[in-house]
């Protein structure tokens, strides 16, 4: 498992576990097969998981809006740009900001993972997704889960990187804090 380094975030608002962010949900996509075998790891790891279709109506957003709602838990997954962008802005609507963006794109017959987070986090995710391989999926989930707070980084924009993020076939591994 990869350490990253922390970000700065206001202790009394979030949930911490020896010095790491504890998740209040891990959402994954549940039409995809690299999102099913992250959220099974996430599930594994001991994390609360929920699966999303993607659609507006998915129980999952009403799930979120109103945990954000009454407090600023922190929030991870892997799912379609599009449906991160709706997260983001319910998210930001909670006083909340993505701390981590990786995006997952087919390039040929590998795969490529652009990081948005601080310098430290791109190089050190990038070096332990291109080790995971195949096992991508299940490597992004245990890097997501060991994603600690000391730096006050937020993730730059996804779109602004990369506009082939938009691409339906890839997905984005995240981090809201």
């Amino acid at each position: 498992m990869v350490a990253l380094p922390m970000l700065a975030m206001p202790a009394a608002r979030s949930r911490f576990h020896a010095g790491r962010i504890r998740f209040d949900c891990v959402v994954y996509d549940a039409r995809r097969v690299q999102a099913l075998g992250f959220g099974e790891t996430a599930r594994q790891l001991g994390a609360r998981t929920c699966a999303m279709t993607g659609a507006i109506d998915d129980p999952c957003y009403e799930d979120l809006r109103r945990r954000w709602r009454d407090a600023r838990t922190p929030v991870a997954g892997i799912t379609d740009f599009r449906a991160l962008s709706l997260l983001q802005t319910m998210a930001s609507d909670a006083g909340m900001r993505p701390v981590l963006r990786i995006c997952h794109r087919a390039h040929g017959a590998s795969m490529v993972h652009e990081v948005c987070g601080s310098d430290a986090q791109r190089a050190q995710a990038a070096e332990h997704l291109a080790r995971a391989g195949i096992r991508w999926s299940s490597a992004a989930a245990r890097l997501i889960l060991s994603l600690a707070v000391r730096e006050p980084e937020v993730a730059g924009d996804a779109v602004a990187a990369n506009p082939g993020v938009l691409d339906s076939r890839a997905l984005v591994t995240w981090a809201i804090a």
